[in-house]
Formats: structure tokens, sequence, C-alpha cells
């Protein structure tokens, strides 16, 4: 699966710059640029909305597990 997303992100890097070089030829500065940041902003938005990325659960000292006779091991002391 790692080879594959490497493989997409290297090619949509140059495609990306054919897709920016030409819509600046066609079109004005900043509507260029003022789109690029929209689809930035896009998917910033998009990314926040996968719940996997905002619940990360992290363990306080006291969510440890504990040996199996419920005393706590030398490591967690």
């Amino acid at each position: 699966m790692s080879a594959f997303n490497g493989v997409g992100e290297r090619l949509a890097i140059p495609l990306g710059y054919l897709i920016t070089a030409l819509a600046a030829h066609s079109w004005s500065s900043q509507a260029v640029l003022l789109t690029c940041a929209g689809m930035i902003a896009a998917a910033t938005v998009l990314n926040l909305c996968v719940p996997d990325l905002y619940r990360i659960n992290r363990l306080t000292p006291d969510d440890q597990p504990t040996a199996a006779n419920g005393h706590r091991t030398v490591e967690q002391a």
C-alpha cells in the first residue's frame, strides 16, 4: 500500500505543475492564487472530516494496564 501511495504522490506533483501552468496562462494571477488557496482550504477541511484524525486517545499513567494479579509491575511503579 505504501508503494501505491508513493507513486500517487509522485505523479500528482508534475500533474499539479501542468495544471497550474495552464491555468496561469489562461487566467489572471489573482484568479490562480485564489483558486489554489481555495483548494488548499478545501483539502484541509476534508482532512479534518476524517474522525480518526481528531479522536486520538492518549493513555494517562492511571490508564496503564496492570499485571494479571492487579498489582503494578516494576516498569509501572
